[in-house]
């Protein structure tokens, strides 16, 4: 009697599986192991040796990576100069996180600092040009503390941006 298949293949994917374009599948799935911690699924090479598709986990979260192929319109965040997307990673400890990824190749987008939701969080652009958001979950604020908090983050910002003239 044939095995029945999964059609959704839950045992492997979540819902909604990322993508993301790379100049280097090797070198991405090791920065992404060291700064992150995922690891590594396996990589597929095509027929010339060359990584041609790399699956990563973490905590039950799979990333997939491909290589660039502008003939096919896939290319990096780096080639076109922006990320229209960016990744939202929960870490045990966000400072240290957004450090290591720093150390290992990435730009420091934002400082690492307590955000109105409850999160601390800090913001790196990966060396294929993804922006990642890393946060640890520190509190719970309620929806009033929430609003509030916005508001006086905001007006923070307004008064940093303001004195150093930009």
């Amino acid at each position: 009697m044939p095995k029945k298949i999964d059609p959704l293949n839950k045992k492997l994917y979540g819902s909604v599986t990322a993508i993301l374009t790379v100049t280097d599948v090797k070198a991405a799935t090791a920065f992404y192991q060291k700064a992150f911690g995922f690891a590594k699924r396996g990589i597929m090479n095509g027929p010339d040796g060359k990584a041609i598709h790399a699956e990563l986990t973490l905590r039950g979260t799979t990333l997939m990576l491909g290589p660039e192929m502008p003939q096919m319109g896939s290319r990096s965040a780096k080639a076109i100069g922006a990320s229209p997307t960016s990744l939202y990673l929960l870490t045990e400890n966000a400072d240290k996180a957004v450090a290591k990824a720093v150390k290992l190749g990435a730009t420091l987008k934002g400082q690492v600092m307590d955000m109105f939701w409850g999160d601390r969080c800090g913001t790196v652009a990966d060396p294929d040009g993804y922006n990642w958001m890393v946060a640890t979950h520190i509190a719970e604020p309620t929806p009033k503390e929430m609003q509030q908090k916005m508001k006086e983050q905001m007006v923070s910002q307004q008064a940093a941006r303001a004195a150093s003239g930009s």
